[in-house]
Order: C-alpha cells, then structure tokens, then sequence
C-alpha cells in the first residue's frame, strides 16, 4: 500500500474546515496515520513538551475514509496540509521521522472502557465556564506564553463524572464536533477520550 492520502472532494472540503479551526491553536502540526481504507488526522490543542511537562496533552482526532487503501504513519505540517487538499491534491505522506513529542505515543487502540456521557448544553456551558476560568486567571495584558501557561492549568481539570476536562469542553465547541447526541466519553491506559458526532477529542 502506497504512503498516499487521497480523499474524495466532500471529505477535502471537511477537512479543510478541521483544519482552519485547529490552526488557531496547537503547533501547526498533523499527525496522518492509515492501515486500510480509513485515515486519522490528529493534532493538538495543547500538548506535552516531553517527559519534565507535566501539563495535559488535549489532542483533536477525526477519520477520513480515502479512495483507496493505503499504510503510513506521519507528520505533516498544518498549513502544508490544508492548502494540499484545498487545491484537490493527494497528499504524500513522509516517514516518521523528526516528530513531535505528542506524536510519539499513542492513545490505546483499544480497552476503551465507558464512563458516562454529556449532554451537549452542558458540554457548552462547561466551555464558556473554562473560557472565564482562563481569563480569570490572566493579568492585565498576557502575553501569549502567559495565557498558554494559565489554559493548560484550567483545561487540565476534570469537569464531569464521567472524567471529561474542561479541555476536551472547550476543544469539542472549538471544533465544532458536537452534534445532538450526548457526547460519549470513554476511558483506556490513563487516557480520556470524548466522542461527539464530527469529531473525537483524548486527553491525559
């Protein structure tokens, strides 16, 4: 199987909206990976340095299924990405190599255990609740390392029973992922994950 990413124009166009919204925040990188006829895009939202960070790592995830079947498992960088399959274009995916430190270890692919789900509204309200948090904390005129310091403190809180964050809240608003059903969240290996109808968002 080829190292290609090669979409249809609808799941293009739906990707390019991903993508547009995940360059506000995050490193401006992607991770691609495939084994078949389904690719997973992943970037974060806010990430792990490496081993001395202790701050959480908010990853935003959504499938693609592509024309043909293909195996690969790199990092491409964002604008790169978008303007590609903006203009139609496959997408040659490189070796992973140079990779990110989030990039570098993966969610559990399964024991995916259920812990509960969240009603939309309130995933909404815990959003703008986490949103006021952040600005409660900053000083007068932050600068940009400074609001990144007092994000990663309030979304590493967990917010719901069922083990949600109020990272996961603020990027599934962000993203758009929400739809009308319940967003289900689901637990494996220290990992949080919160499925929603465009999108799924994992933490830890």
């Amino acid at each position: 199987m080829h190292a290609i990413l090669a979409l249809d124009e609808r799941a293009r166009a739906d990707l390019v909206l991903l993508l547009d919204r995940a360059a506000v925040f995050g490193d401006g990188t992607v991770r691609l990976a495939a084994d078949g006829e389904v690719a997973l895009l992943t970037t974060p939202m806010t990430a792990s340095s490496g081993l001395l960070d202790t701050g959480p790592t908010v990853l935003v995830a959504r499938a693609a299924r592509m024309r043909e079947p293909a195996r690969f498992d790199g990092v491409v960088a964002l604008p790169g990405l978008r303007d590609a399959l903006r203009q139609g274009a496959d997408v040659e995916v490189p070796d992973a190599v140079g990779r990110p430190a989030w990039a570098a270890v993966s969610p559990p692919r399964g024991g995916w255990a259920h812990t509960g789900d969240v009603d939309t509204e309130l995933v909404r309200e815990l959003a703008t609740q986490a949103a006021s948090d952040v600005e409660a904390a900053l000083p007068r005129s932050p600068g940009e390392a400074v609001r990144r310091r007092a994000e990663r403190a309030v979304w590493s809180r967990s917010v719901h029973p069922s083990g949600l964050t109020a990272g996961q809240a603020a990027a599934l608003v962000a993203m758009r992922f929400l739809g009308d059903d319940p967003v289900r969240v689901t637990e494996s290996g220290g990992w949080v994950r919160a499925s929603g109808r465009a999108g799924e968002v994992l933490a830890r």
